[in-house]
């Protein structure tokens, strides 16, 4: 998913992603989140279930390919660091709150709970609904009704379609 220029700001902020309590919680009551869905994760839920499903069926934020199915779950309470794609700059110099070197870092806080929501495919409204929490706890009891991650931006920088992943390393 394309999500060029993310920024966050320190202002009075009240509004809430979705449902999620994930910022209350786990980021000292700011309730902005993004969400993270892994590509793999969802076409191994196709596959099992039959249909073909579309990340954006979970509204994400943001979509990650080239992970192992639910692996996404292992970065709870780890920071991710966006590496540049090799054909991109990551510095913005027309903005002061974009760090200099421009890497973007993520706090992830939660894996995501999916609620009746995402029965509907917002592409395509009309092709019927899925109880997406009962089939996810059905074929995938090991991971219950949850899909994806809620993250934090720990430090501003941009973030651009072909950009990476990496898990910080833990000190």
């Amino acid at each position: 998913s394309k999500n060029d220029g993310m920024k966050t700001t320190k202002t009075g902020h009240t509004h809430q992603f979705g449902n999620t309590r994930a910022g209350v919680r786990n980021n000292d009551g700011d309730t902005r989140t993004v969400h993270i869905v892994n590509a793999a994760t969802v076409r191994q839920v196709s596959e099992k279930i039959g249909i073909e499903l579309d990340p954006m069926r979970f509204r994400p934020n943001i979509v990650v390919d080239g992970l192992e199915p639910w692996k996404e779950f292992e970065f709870v309470g780890r920071t991710l660091r966006v590496v540049a794609a090799e054909d991109e700059k990551q510095v913005d110099d027309d903005d002061d709150d974009i760090t200099t070197d421009g890497v973007m870092e993520l706090d992830v806080l939660s894996t995501t709970v999916r609620c009746a929501g995402i029965g509907i495919d917002p592409l395509d409204p009309k092709s019927g609904t899925l109880d997406m929490p009962i089939l996810l706890a059905k074929h995938f009891p090991q991971y219950g009704p949850y899909l994806g991650v809620y993250a934090t931006v720990k430090t501003r920088g941009a973030l651009r379609l072909g950009d990476e992943l990496k898990l910080k390393a833990t000190k």
